[in-house]
């Protein structure tokens, strides 16, 4: 059965997803990074709190919207 899965399996496909991967981690890197920069620098456990609430909220409203 393995055998099957690799001789479909095409390298210009798996190149696609490990570039995919790395900018998809590359750009959240970057997000984390201006969000710790900016959002309260001096209180780390501030800037936390508000970001996971925030995150929070944003999905609670997103998810009412797309019931619509």
């Amino acid at each position: 059965m393995l055998e099957k899965i690799i001789k479909k399996v095409n390298l210009f496909d798996v190149v696609i997803i490990l570039l995919s991967s790395l900018s998809i981690v590359a750009f959240w890197r970057g997000i984390w990074n201006l969000m710790d920069k900016y959002l309260l620098p001096s209180n780390f456990l501030l800037s936390q709190l508000i970001t996971i609430f925030g995150g929070i909220i944003l999905l609670i409203i997103i998810s009412k919207i797309n019931r619509n």
